[in-house]
């Protein structure tokens, strides 16, 4: 009977806050007020430093790969709910208001559950396309779409359990998609700067403007002693 509370376990794991918890106990604090204001590792990193960065991506991990490697049943649709709940609980953990992180970390610590061959693979796909874009949205966006067909390809069966497995890792892929919409409008305009998937490039309104309108002054400033001169000269 008490299989039936596993989904809620696995949800309550993907919700703890680690990046949010290791800020306020070991880091600058006040994680949800900087940069993006995600909890996620990427943040951390960006705003906390690498070391909690890399912790809070790790603990993020786990709390995906435990739950649904701990938390088996015999009910196959329990046992699709606890894979689902880590990266649900992470995107939208009950402490927060439901507003979390984007759930990449929880993804991989899952299907590194299902297949550590998979996750593996797409953490290769990631690390290559990261390298090459230098932009961490896309590279995880990326990473776990080429992932499902790892998964497909790997798991090559049509029995029941691995098709509805399959349906539940596209259903979270198609939800982490949906957490990234900023970052994908941002992608799309060309607006996020390399090494850093949550900051602009900048903008004309932004400081380019403002140098630019630096210049345009000091060149109106010089125009005008220039005319004084002229005037000066014809005076004379």
């Amino acid at each position: 009977m008490i299989c039936y509370f596993y989904p809620l376990l696995a949800y309550i794991s993907g919700s703890i806050p680690f990046g949010l918890i290791l800020s306020e106990l070991f880091g600058k604090g006040k994680l949800r007020e900087k940069g993006s204001k995600n909890i996620g590792a990427t943040n951390v990193i960006r705003t906390q430093g690498k070391i909690l960065g890399l912790l809070t991506f790790l603990l993020d991990f786990l709390k995906g790969l435990i739950p649904c490697y701990f938390l088996k049943t015999d009910n196959e649709i329990l046992n699709l709910l606890i894979l689902a709940a880590p990266v649900i609980g992470h995107i939208f953990p009950i402490w927060l208001k439901f507003k979390g992180g984007k759930g990449i970390a929880a993804y991989f610590g899952i299907l590194y559950a299902l297949n550590p061959f998979v996750c593996l693979s797409t953490a290769f796909i990631w690390v290559t396309m990261f390298a090459v874009t230098k932009i961490s949205a896309a590279a995880g966006l990326l990473s776990i779409t080429a992932g499902l067909a790892i998964f497909c390809y790997a798991g090559i069966s049509l029995c029941l359990n691995f098709i509805n497995q399959l349906y539940v890792l596209m259903g979270l892929v198609v939800l982490i998609f949906l957490k990234h919409t900023e970052n994908i409008k941002r992608l799309i305009k060309k607006e996020l700067s390399s090494g850093d998937d949550e900051k602009t490039i900048r903008k004309t309104e932004g400081p380019g403007r403002a140098v630019e309108g630096g210049k345009t002054g000091a060149f109106k400033a010089g125009s005008q002693r220039v005319n004084r001169s002229l005037q000066v000269s014809r005076t004379d």
